[in-house]
């Protein structure tokens, strides 16, 4: 004797897999999205991290050849360095944004006390655009100030480029 199927289940596979389906691409895309945003994260902060250090022992890049925006195209050569070592630390390219803040804390020609704030943005850029309406272009930041223990060859004030989330009031 042979059993058949019941006529009203036919198809019930088809129908929740179809319903199970979107929320599955939704979880699964949405851990790779933020697994790149976080990797980006970690390299912008690095990057910063790294910049700052090169900055305050007067180590940084001798060139001033990088993807430079904004205010900071007229800024001194060394504060261009420090951008560029910036950029250049986080591997991210020229999507990366940087400010330099250099503050003199002690008369001059002593740079004892001195500091350099190094604050960088980027706007999170979506690999798979299926959750590019909810973290796409959203900015991910990040400031690192450190003391200067050798010269930096900067004059005290600010180095900006152009902020792509709107200003640089958070740093």
């Amino acid at each position: 004797m042979r059993r058949t199927r019941g006529g009203g289940e036919r198809g019930a596979a088809l129908v929740e897999f179809a319903l199970v389906m979107p929320l599955l691409f939704l979880l699964i895309f949405g851990i790779i999205e933020f697994a790149i945003a976080f990797n980006d994260y970690q390299s912008i902060r690095q990057g910063a991290r790294e910049g700052a250090r090169q900055a305050v022992v007067n180590d940084y890049a001798s060139t001033t050849l990088c993807g430079i925006n904004g205010a900071a195209t007229t800024a001194p050569d060394n504060a261009k360095r420090v951008i560029c070592t910036t950029k250049e630390r986080t591997g991210l390219g020229d999507d990366l944004r940087v400010a330099v803040r250099y503050t003199e804390n002690a008369p001059s020609p002593s740079y004892e006390n001195d500091s350099i704030k190094i604050c960088t943005v980027r706007l999170v850029d979506t690999v798979t655009g299926f959750l590019d309406p909810v973290i796409g272009d959203r900015p991910l930041r990040t400031e690192v100030d450190m003391r200067v223990e050798r010269d930096a060859g900067l004059i005290e004030g600010d180095y900006l480029e152009t902020d792509p989330s709107g200003d640089w009031s958070w740093c």
